[in-house]
């Protein structure tokens, strides 16, 4: 048996569907996994013992319908027998059809049925919709029932050894270390400069830790403006200029760290997957359940503004106030998870 998985996009999404992956390759031992991603995203896969392919979506090869349509005749050569599409847009739905595959699932919509040979509908009321979305796609490929997986991410010795060199060398092992997300990946993803400097503020009051910024390169200059606006104990106990190589780098430096505290995204994810506790501030118009998986654990917190004012949402899925994300940042005030952001801090301190 040959079966593809394809997840474009996002790095949080492709480190989730890596439990299909998994899933199958248990159920079949013998069977050959293939993984279709972004190049970008391919850290969080290195080393995935239950893929044994990965392939690239090129944006320059495969842009446009002529490049999906060459990405689908590439498919189509490697004779798979089932392709799983749980990205579900055009851009996957195409080459899903053209592979040739027998077997081609994926999320029902009024026109995937054109495209594939089984479709599910994902439950969106249950706790982790992300993941049990992603186990039901498994389930229906293989026709059996498939135990509760999680992401993992699988680092090497060595990369282990010198991300704990380089922490012994630019950083106090004595102290506890929290990464922080001190920013999401736009604007409407990520908590005001002012509230994020007040939750760091409290996270240094709390207790004698180290705060080590997490940020891209082009995102440094708003670091700096939120680290202008914490007070002289906070901006002690941050560590700015911490800087690994590549998203492996950062994915060692992580599995050595203590927690991760901060907007939610790919970071929060990762974390997850290398079992480091997390303290994740979600987007106003972001799904409160879709990601909050391993929250019964105590290991990971999540602060979301429906937490303190439910009526806000009339019942209606947070994304349809996406429009409205700036204006309701402005209402989830740190001091309302003041307490269960110092219960956590010093939970993880202890």
């Amino acid at each position: 048996m040959k079966v593809l998985v394809i997840q474009i996009k996002m790095i949080g999404d492709v480190l989730a569907s890596t439990v299909i992956c998994e899933a199958i390759k248990k159920a079949y031992p013998k069977c050959e996994m293939h993984y279709l991603i972004q190049k970008n995203t391919f850290p969080v896969v290195e080393n995935n013992p239950f893929i044994d392919k990965v392939l690239f979506f090129e944006e320059s090869k495969h842009k446009g319908l002529g490049g999906l349509f060459r990405l689908g005749t590439e498919l189509k050569l490697e004779k798979y027998d089932t392709v799983i599409d749980v990205y579900g847009k055009f851009q996957s739905l195409i080459p899903t059809y053209l592979s040739g595959a027998k077997k081609r699932i994926g999320t029902y919509k009024w026109y995937s049925k054109l495209f594939l040979t089984e479709t599910v509908i994902p439950d969106t009321e249950c706790n982790g919709t992300a993941n049990a979305f992603r186990i039901l796609l498994a389930k229906t490929a293989i026709k059996k029932e498939v135990p509760q997986i999680f992401p993992k991410i699988h680092l090497t010795q060595l990369e282990i050894e010198n991300a704990k060199n380089q922490i012994a060398s630019q950083l106090d092992v004595t102290k506890k270390i929290v990464m922080i997300s001190v920013l999401g990946s736009g604007k409407n993803k990520s908590l005001p400069d002012a509230s994020m400097a007040n939750v760091l503020n409290t996270i240094a009051a709390t207790a004698d830790v180290q705060l080590v910024f997490n940020y891209m390169p082009n995102q440094q200059e708003e670091a700096k403006a939120i680290f202008d606006l914490c007070d002289a104990n906070a901006q002690s106990k941050i560590v700015f200029d911490f800087y690994v190589k590549g998203l492996r780098g950062f994915l060692a430096v992580l599995s050595q760290g203590d927690a991760l505290v901060g907007n939610e995204g790919g970071a929060t994810n990762m974390s997850k997957a290398l079992n480091i506790p997390t303290f994740t501030i979600y987007a106003p118009w972001i799904n409160r359940t879709s990601w909050n998986i391993f929250e019964e654990t105590g290991l990971h917190e999540i602060v979301h503004l429906s937490d303190y004012f439910p009526e806000l949402y009339k019942n209606k899925h947070p994304k349809n106030f996406k429009e409205k994300a700036l204006e309701w940042y402005d209402k989830l005030n740190p001091e309302l998870f003041s307490d269960k952001l110092q219960q956590f801090v010093k939970k993880i301190s202890q």
